[in-house]
């Protein structure tokens, strides 16, 4: 039903029929369930249900780095590279480019 509802909201607002078109008699429990995405006001909008529904397109941020030496050390430091295969071949390819600082 989620759906149905989305896909009513990406067609253009002037094309929805208004209640009295789809509906002109008092409808039943069966005709409400067929119809309901038909029956959404004209002032809704897709960012106004997702603004309802929680989800927004640019939330703030800016709380995922948490510095710290000792896990930067860990983890991009001299022996950690040192360590591994992989490791060893950045610090080949960094010296080869001819980097000042080879990791941390």
């Amino acid at each position: 039903m989620f759906l149905q509802l989305l896909g009513a909201l990406r067609r253009p607002l002037l094309n929805l029929p208004s209640f009295a078109a789809v509906n002109p008699i008092i409808p039943t429990s069966r005709s409400i369930l067929i119809n309901r995405a038909l029956l959404i006001p004209q002032t809704l909008s897709l960012p106004s249900l997702c603004d309802a529904l929680g989800q927004r397109r640019f939330a703030s941020r800016g709380t995922e780095y948490q510095p710290s030496q000792r896990k930067r050390k860990r983890k991009h430091g001299f022996l950690s590279r040192k360590k591994t295969s992989t490791g060893r071949k950045i610090l080949a390819r960094r010296l080869l480019k001819g980097r000042r600082f080879l990791s941390h």
